[in-house]
């Protein structure tokens, strides 16, 4: 299990989210974001369209050094 803020994932508050795995967190991101963000959320489907591997490419190494709980 690893814990990290929705600001480490690209979001803009420090609620913790922690998931099992890399998949799971990023679901739980986007459910995150969608649910409290929507600006972000617009941002986030907009560079998603434009690059779809963006935003893995600059989150997944942070995921990796995050330590497990």
């Amino acid at each position: 299990m690893k814990t990290m803020t929705c600001k480490q994932l690209g979001g803009p508050c420090d609620e913790r989210l922690a998931a099992e795995s890399w998949n799971e967190m990023v679901q739980k991101m986007v459910a995150h974001v969608s649910a409290n963000h929507p600006e972000t959320a617009e941002e986030m489907k907009k560079m998603h369209e434009a690059d779809p591997k963006k935003w893995g490419r600059e989150t997944k190494p942070k995921w990796d050094a995050s330590p497990a709980v």
